[in-house]
């Protein structure tokens, strides 16, 4: 069975459930609305994978249908919205660290290679080296343990 076929016999199906009175009442234009209506919600369209079938046993028949398809649940939509907010949220994170801090360090290393060779002293007797060399970070945890 097509999906059309099938889609034609669940607003078939769905048209017998209203009462034959009401039915006769509508206007053909009411009546080909409705019945778009219904074909356009017909679950058979909203599964990209629809496959039926029958399994005939011995004593017993049996039916089974297999369904896929992007879940549209209005709370699977939300937990999907939630998770690509926290996702972009970690990406910026990534390409900050990544790339952006690794740009300000150059950035900041050319400056200072600017600033020492035109003799730019900023903080008189505080160099560069003294911070990069094991007696200054030595002479910092004393004075914070010893403060």
């Amino acid at each position: 069975m097509k999906s059309s076929e099938s889609s034609e016999a669940f607003t078939h199906y769905v048209i017998k459930q209203i009462k034959p009175e009401i039915r006769k009442s509508l206007t053909e234009v009411q009546f080909q609305e409705i019945k778009n209506a219904i074909a356009a919600s017909s679950p058979l369209k909203k599964h990209s994978v629809d496959i039926r079938g029958v399994l005939p046993l011995f004593f017993s028949r049996f039916y089974f249908v297999v369904l896929l398809g992007r879940d549209r649940r209005k709370n699977t939509q939300l937990l999907e919205r939630n998770r690509r907010c926290e996702g972009d949220l970690l990406t910026s994170i990534l390409f900050f660290i990544i790339f952006i801090l690794p740009m300000l360090f150059v950035v900041f290393l050319i400056l200072y290679i600017i600033k020492s060779e035109l003799g730019i002293d900023i903080f008189p007797n505080a160099h560069l080296s003294d911070f990069l060399s094991n007696n200054f970070f030595r002479s910092m945890i004393l004075e914070v343990t010893a403060g």
